[in-house]
């Protein structure tokens, strides 16, 4: 790859180059930029972890200093949060080089799903409270502090099932080996497009108490299906759930809050539906692709236009 950036004979009008934390093709992508004479965008996707630990495994990996001079490099870094916007900016990246993007929602691809069939395949009745996972089952991604936050809340007399989807890291399968309420759990494994609009249209509340996203597209597809979001402030997540209109945030790694907050959102359908209500109503005047798309190619016209 290095070598090809070097003596590519092919014309670009820009390169655009992603994700952190991968260093080395995002270094090819600058080389060609430089080698052709035009601009070199990047898009990091960076993940700043728990907001409250000064020694963050993620942001530290995300944040090391040669990812950070490639941020400085670049023509443009289009950004997907507020939260990302000032951690770049913290660590030198110019302002006027941060273009707010954030993402756009397909809604086909997550909704329409059959909320009865997805019920009974899980066996869970149609007035239970379902709360739902979609990532990676890892300690980093939630799954872990999301079960242990159930088994809280269900000792304190909280009723409702938790339903996981996606395939499971080993850190996950370690503990899932010694949960003890497993009965109260639904584990889907990874999921074809009629199972994934199924799981969202099934749901009641969707929690991502993870600590390694930049965004959560997740969450925009909880919310098209009108659910209520509940995750940790990490990463890019309070940047797009805002606390107590559309979601609920506690704080990181706070295993108690989050089982308060999973309780108080099982109980109370009132509030189920007045954030999810507003998180769908978000989806429609902020999270378009089109838009989002549309702003990219503006950008690309500004930087080629001398």
């Amino acid at each position: 790859m290095w070598a090809d950036a070097g003596r590519a004979d092919e014309r670009f009008d820009v390169v655009h180059a992603t994700a952190f934390p991968y260093a080395f093709p995002i270094v090819c992508a600058r080389r060609l930029a430089r080698r052709l004479g035009v601009p070199f965008v990047l898009t990091p996707f960076l993940h700043t972890g728990d907001p409250d630990d000064p020694a963050d495994r993620t942001r530290r990996a995300f944040t090391r200093p040669a990812l950070m001079a490639l941020a400085r490099s670049a023509d443009r870094v289009f950004v997907q949060t507020e939260v990302e916007r000032q951690a770049l900016m913290e660590r030198g990246v110019p302002a006027d080089r941060l273009v707010m993007q954030g993402m756009g929602l397909d809604r086909e691809s997550c909704t329409g799903g059959d909320r009865d069939r997805a019920r009974a395949e899980w066996g869970v009745g149609p007035d239970e409270v379902v709360i739902g996972h979609l990532a990676n089952n890892s300690v980093e991604k939630g799954g872990v502090d999301l079960l242990r936050a159930a088994e809280r809340a269900w000792g304190g007399g909280g009723r409702f099932h938790v339903v996981l989807a996606g395939p499971e890291m080993p850190n996950f399968q370690r503990f899932w080996r010694t949960f003890r309420p497993a009965e109260r759990v639904r584990r889907l494994g990874a999921l074809d497009e009629r199972q994934k609009r199924d799981f969202f249209a099934g749901m009641n509340v969707f929690a991502l108490p993870s600590r390694s996203d930049s965004f959560g597209l997740v969450l925009l597809e909880a919310w098209a299906n009108g659910a209520a979001n509940v995750g940790y402030r990490a990463g890019g997540i309070p940047g797009v759930v805002r606390h107590e209109q559309d979601g609920l945030l506690v704080r990181c790694g706070d295993v108690d809050a989050l089982a308060s907050a999973l309780l108080r959102l099982s109980a109370d359908a009132g509030l189920r539906r007045r954030l999810g209500a507003a998180g769908r109503e978000r989806t429609k005047r902020e999270f378009n692709w089109e838009e989002k798309l549309g702003l990219v190619r503006r950008v690309y016209e500004e930087l080629t236009a001398c």
